[in-house]
């Protein structure tokens, strides 16, 4: 699989829609989610007939901290049609200013344990509101639309707009995993009817019960930005709770889908820096 697996996007998200009005702004649950990657539906051009990992979540910080951080991984092994097999193991670091104007990652790729890439950088929106530059060490700086956004403010733009009832949500996308921004748009379901329970996950430190919420789906499609009215170069879709968790996740890349299983959660004290 050549295109990094989408984790930065449904780790802070979401509020459910219902007296719109009435709701409070979006309170984001600081956790660690670990889910457990299968192989889904493959396109017959694929080359790949079983894909078994693991997928790590972690966010800490909040607004008294200055920002939010992130650390997430995933490891997958890969198998082809000649039962051949490859070891993936990608790393993803950020900081987000809680003001939404200063971004920082680091991305590190291991394929059968050995490195085969690694690169940093940072984003800074203009403070006149013109551009988001981005800085790689290298390379010169790279200028996106200014009104791009960084991962955090992405998700509380998109639980706005689900407070406010809309389904539906466009706007670029910038988390460090391309070399610019990825328009995207975001479809909003309705609340389910039905509470999903969330059995067999393990769940530590205090906060509220995934049962004792009613999730909704979200699905993201994320296009290239020469492509913008072209296919979907990868789409995400997953079932989310109010406080933020995901669950019932779908990669969908060119030519194969993994789904993952939320099967440990912990939480974080709020603002646990």
């Amino acid at each position: 699989m050549t295109r990094s697996l989408r984790i930065a996007r449904f780790s802070a998200i979401f509020i459910i829609a219902g007296s719109m009005a009435a709701e409070a702004a979006p309170t984001l649950q600081m956790h660690r989610a670990v889910y457990d990657l299968t192989l889904g539906r493959t396109q017959p051009v694929s080359d790949i007939t079983g894909i078994r990992g693991r997928m790590v979540v972690e966010w800490r910080g909040g607004p008294k901290c200055g920002g939010y951080t992130s650390l997430q991984r995933v490891v997958t092994h890969v198998t082809g049609v000649d039962d051949d097999s490859v070891s993936n193991d990608v790393r993803l670091s950020y900081w987000e200013a809680a003001d939404g104007d200063q971004f920082t990652f680091t991305r590190t790729e291991y394929t059968n344990g050995q490195l085969t890439g690694q690169e940093e950088g940072s984003a800074e929106r203009d403070k006149n509101g013109g551009s988001v530059r981005v800085f790689r060490e290298g390379d010169e700086p790279l200028a996106m639309p200014g009104d791009v956004l960084f991962p955090i403010a992405y998700n509380l733009a998109l639980i706005e707009k689900a407070q406010a009832g809309q389904r539906v949500f466009s706007r670029a996308l910038f988390d460090g995993t391309e070399p610019g921004e990825n328009p995207t748009t975001a479809f909003i379901g309705k609340p389910l009817s039905k509470q999903w329970v969330g059995e067999g996950v393990e769940v530590e430190g205090e906060g509220k019960s995934l049962s004792a919420m009613r999730p909704w789906p979200v699905r993201i499609s994320y296009f290239d930005p020469a492509d913008r009215e072209g296919v979907p170069s990868f789409e995400m879709g997953y079932v989310l709770f109010p406080n933020g968790i995901a669950a019932e996740l779908t990669l969908d890349y060119l030519d194969v889908q993994l789904k993952g299983r939320l099967s440990e959660l912990t939480y974080f004290a709020p603002d646990s820096c």
